[in-house]
């Protein structure tokens, strides 16, 4: 196998959590997490506490990884600086898992059940929380912060159009093409006319959630048997459209106030997105990796 290389993308297979399990799931891979290969033994990643510098050993025990390389291949010392600005400059990482759990949720392709429905409100409104939190620490504290889900995509970003990953038929698309499939954001789009105070439904929700948990319920009422006669109308998805609505306006406002030039759906490329759609990434290798 090739040597790993500075620069280098690392798409990990899902692990035995159910949120990397729902994650896989949503985006109809079996990879949940990405990173890129830094200097020395040591690759640079988002996890839940922010942007971290982890080991990066192959060790016949370590996680299955897909190796990728930008084609035709460029200089990586651009790629190693923007990540080692991100390191070292103090800048946040905000978006927390709940937040991408909702974005994936509103961007891929599901099948609309009354079980599925009530999971997703819930992720729905908490997530709403979390951006109402962090466009508040934006507006009031002025402080950097990084709010692509990807990192490994924002840092490609950072360093021009020649090292910008290309995605194609990937984000809002999906392999599967049963008619009982929606898409949230594109459906959303069609209620635009509707105010949103009568979209929106105030539902009691849990203090507090887990999850965990909550990604467990959301990736069993995903994997349930298939009834044409229990999946929900448009109509009957107002409420849940409504809550999308709001998540999108509230990631409209946080991208203009982080002055982040990019479209809202591109703050939700997926690893899958990175291993199977992109243009001018190839793969070239698996590797075990220890982190």
């Amino acid at each position: 196998m090739n040597e790993m290389r500075p620069g280098d993308v690392l798409i990990f297979e899902a692990g035995d959590n159910w949120l990397s399990k729902s994650i896989a799931k949503l985006t109809n891979s079996t990879v949940s997490h990405a990173a890129m290969r830094y200097t020395g033994e040591n690759m640079v990643e988002m996890g839940g506490g922010g942007i971290s510098l982890s080991g990066c050993k192959e060790d016949m025990n370590g996680e299955k990884a897909y190796l990728l390389r930008l084609d035709p291949e460029k200089n990586t010392e651009p790629l190693t600086a923007a990540a080692k600005a991100y390191l070292e400059n103090g800048v946040k990482y905000d978006f927390p898992d709940l937040v991408i759990l909702a974005g994936l949720i509103i961007y891929r392709q599901i099948r609309p059940t009354p079980r599925w429905q009530k999971i997703t409100d819930i992720i729905l409104e908490f997530a709403c929380m979390e951006l109402d939190k962090l466009l508040n620490k934006l507006i009031n504290k002025k402080q950097p912060a990084m709010v692509c889900s990807q990192l490994v995509y924002q840092i490609y970003l950072d360093c021009g159009n020649d090292y910008k990953i290309i995605i194609k038929d990937g984000l809002v698309q999906s392999t599967n093409s049963a008619s009982e499939m929606i898409c949230l954001a594109k459906l959303a789009e069609s209620m635009e006319s509707i105010p949103l105070e009568n979209q929106l439904q105030k539902d009691k929700l849990p203090d507090t959630i887990d999850l965990e948990a909550l990604s467990k319920e959301l990736y069993d009422a995903m994997d349930e048997e298939s009834d044409c006669n229990q999946l929900l109308t448009t109509n009957e998805l107002k409420g849940t459209l409504g809550k999308v609505t709001k998540f999108l306006d509230l990631v409209e406002k946080i991208l203009k106030q982080a002055n982040v030039d990019l479209p809202v759906y591109a703050m939700f490329v997926a690893p899958s997105d990175l291993l199977s759609h992109s243009v001018n990434l190839k793969q070239y290798g698996e590797a075990l990796i220890i982190r």
